[in-house]
């Protein structure tokens, strides 16, 4: 089993260290972490990567309560396959509309397709998947990026109008530039949403 580091991006809502503790409550191994509190994700991001050397880093946001024991095999277990270089909970099988090229840009047209996951409220977002599959895209609640990805892509791209708004979209496009695999693993989880995420800076 490869190893992975948790990168905690947080601005100290009240309920971070309970949604924290619930990843290693449920995880079958412990796994170390950094911590890049109170930044931008894309410099928190970058600041877990240039800070760590674990080949697997594990960015989940900090209202993300993990519900299934073992999950951290399931996920790890992905990345057996060289050709995965990325793995999240939530995304779409689809990224874009057909008709995105052809019309002026449009940002509905970016929409992530036929989107699944084993969030609680799976429903409310799309369709229940408790499984394995490809993917197309991934939601930015959990994102488990192979280190080698962000070597070739130079790191975050800090420079870059991407912030708080399509990181994991961002990030999606260049692992399918790479010509790796997006994996989903239907996890039981609950995104409670709102806290240190999505409050951009």
């Amino acid at each position: 089993m490869k190893d992975l580091v948790y990168g905690i991006c947080t601005r100290s809502w009240d309920g971070w260290r309970g949604c924290v503790d619930s990843w290693y409550a449920t995880a079958s191994n412990e796994h170390p972490w950094i911590m890049a509190p109170n930044m931008p994700i894309p410099q928190c991001f970058e600041v877990v990567y240039r800070g760590t050397t674990e080949p697997i880093l594990a960015y989940i946001h900090d209202d993300v309560v993990i519900h299934e024991r073992g999950w951290d095999q399931r996920v790890l277990r992905e990345f057996d396959d060289p050709q995965v270089g990325l793995v999240g909970f939530a995304g779409g099988r689809g990224h874009f509309l057909p008709q995105a090229y052809q019309q002026p840009f449009h940002i509905p047209n970016m929409i992530r397709r036929d989107f699944i996951s084993n969030m609680r409220d799976a429903e409310k977002h799309g369709k229940r998947f408790t499984g394995e599959c490809d993917v197309a895209v991934l939601d930015g609640l959990a994102l488990f990026v192979r280190r080698s990805v962000l070597d070739a892509w130079g790191g975050w791209p800090l420079d870059k109008p991407v912030s708080y708004f399509l990181y994991s979209e961002n990030l999606c496009c260049e692992v399918r530039r790479q010509g790796m695999r997006i994996r989903l693993v239907g996890v039981d989880c609950t995104h409670l949403g709102g806290k240190s995420s999505g409050t951009p800076l």
